[in-house]
């Protein structure tokens, strides 16, 4: 007389998913039997569906919690646990007894425990994908915590430099801010096989500037954040770039420095000059892989401003006094109160394909804020309802132009 789990979710994986835990019991044909999923804070009582199942997803109960630590931007290395999910769950029985509700005290089972962290598969990578085939880094085809690709960017000056075209090219402006995020190291991906970051600088002859590396945190509970664009490292100090035109980072397993094994994509950014017409607006977003990526948006941008008011009508007259009188200058309708909403409509350069794609995971993301030069950053919402991904191959190049809403009010 026992539960007996059936399935559960993999001990690290995505919360963006349906994170089934399925349990049985000998005891369910007893008066109001319920499954008992017993969280320590709170417990969730299910009725077993007509398979004499008892069936719980923990997406929603868990999802909402997590969000991405914005006070991480201008670190050089640290990680994060407000991104990580720790669930665990022991699974009890209970029925009625003489018309009162109780919990068993014998024939539980424990789950293994879940750190879920904020990432999300599709419907059509079909149900319980291993997270180890895509999060795991074992090789130098894993791609971190980014929705940027091979095919995301191409550097026009790669090909002459004698770069590899396997690499991920990212531009960087010197004040740009920004972050990469990297699974915690732990054996939980079984095919996990890293322990630091690899940091280099090249120059303009291609010749290797420095090369420095750090340690990597390999607690489940924490996703590694690596402070990797220019920003950055120049604030952190580490690895020097003076006349720098270009460094990579990369993920790899130590023998012993400078000697690693790699277990990554090589990131390659370089350094592009500031438009000189134009102010950028950088943006930064929650990406669908566990980590945030980031636009620069370097043409025009308008700032706009839009009013809703809340007018009555005021009564012309004292009516409460021992005479009838008014003003010249009382007013009839009134404005209550003037809620306004701050908005900006930014473009882009030309963008390809790989950029598109990139850009329509900003569109759905609900956590987006623009990076100022500073360091400091401002909510904001896109409020752009229809976003067409054009392909080159038929058509021109473009540039994409949004629709942002302040998050924060105008005046309090």
């Amino acid at each position: 007389m026992a539960i007996t789990i059936d399935d559960q979710p993999y001990e690290y994986t995505p919360i963006g998913q349906r994170l089934i835990l399925v349990a049985s019991s000998t005891n369910v044909a007893n008066t109001g039997f319920r499954f008992v999923f017993d969280f320590g804070s709170f417990q969730v009582n299910v009725q077993p569906n007509a398979a004499n199942k008892g069936v719980l997803d923990l997406a929603p109960i868990f999802r909402e919690s997590l969000q991405h630590d914005a006070s991480l931007l201008t670190t050089s290395a640290d990680t994060e646990n407000t991104s990580v999910a720790f669930i665990s769950c022991t699974i009890k029985e209970g029925w009625l007894v003489d018309g009162v509700f109780t919990v068993s005290g014998s024939g539980m089972a424990d789950i293994d425990d879940v750190y879920a962290f904020l990432a999300e598969y599709q419907v059509a990578d079909g149900y319980k994908p291993n997270p180890n085939t895509r999060y795991a880094l074992d090789g130098i085809t894993k791609y971190l915590m980014s929705e940027r690709t091979t095919d995301t960017h191409k550097w026009s000056e790669a090909s002459s430099r004698g770069l590899s075209s396997d690499w991920v090219y990212i531009p960087t402006r010197l004040s740009d801010w920004g972050v990469v995020y990297a699974p915690s190291s732990s054996p939980l991906l079984v095919d996990n096989d890293f322990d630091i970051v690899i940091f280099s600088s090249y120059d303009n002859n291609d010749d290797l500037i420095d090369t420095q590396f750090l340690p990597l945190a390999d607690n489940p509970s924490l996703v590694n954040v690596i402070g990797g664009y220019y920003a950055n490292i120049d604030s952190w100090g580490g690895l020097d770039l003076t006349g720098a035109k270009y460094y990579t980072i990369q993920f790899g397993k130590e023998t012993l420095f400078p000697v690693y094994t790699p277990a990554s994509r090589l990131y390659c950014f370089y350094l592009v000059a500031d438009d000189c017409k134009f102010d950028n607006v950088r943006l930064g977003w929650s990406n669908t892989c566990g980590g945030v990526d980031y636009f620069n948006f370097t043409k025009k941008s308008e700032l706009s401003f839009n009013y809703d008011r809340k007018q009555y009508q005021k009564v012309v007259g004292n009516y409460n006094a021992s005479t009838f009188g008014f003003n010249t200058y009382d007013r009839g309708t009134t404005d209550r109160y003037v809620t306004t909403t701050k908005g900006l409509q930014i473009n882009s350069d030309w963008v390809s394909v790989g950029e598109f794609n990139l850009l329509q995971t900003l569109c759905r993301s609900n956590d987006v804020f623009i990076i100022n030069d500073d360091g400091t950053q401002t909510p904001v919402l896109v409020d752009t309802q229809n976003f067409v991904i054009k392909d080159e191959r038929y058509s021109k190049l473009y540039n994409v132009t949004l629709n942002l809403k302040y998050s924060q009010p105008v005046g309090l």
